[in-house]
């Protein structure tokens, strides 16, 4: 059996790589602009640091369950209950 000859390829199919253009009539691209992050109040005053820990699976889902009940976020709730800490004992 024998091989067909390859097809003949005009030039404007062909590139050299690092010289490949758009056609003339192709829209440009033009990148969508940036989502600016708006801080929250926590974040401003805090610097939007991040705090990470872990903690047992059941009081996990009381805490998120307890500040959906509530509205709260759950830095919220946590910054509340810190200084409720440290007003019960005498800081």
């Amino acid at each position: 059996m024998s091989k067909k000859p390859a097809a003949a390829l005009s030039a404007n199919l062909v590139s050299v790589k690092g010289t490949a253009s758009p056609a003339p009539d192709m829209p440009g691209r033009v990148a969508p602009p940036a989502p600016v992050p708006v801080p929250t109040a926590g974040q401003r005053e805090a610097g939007g640091q991040p705090l990470n820990f872990r903690v047992p699976n059941a009081f996990r889902r009381e805490f998120k369950v307890y500040a959906a009940t509530h509205g709260f976020k759950l830095n919220e709730l946590l910054r509340l209950s810190f200084d409720a800490y440290r007003r019960q004992h005498g800081e």
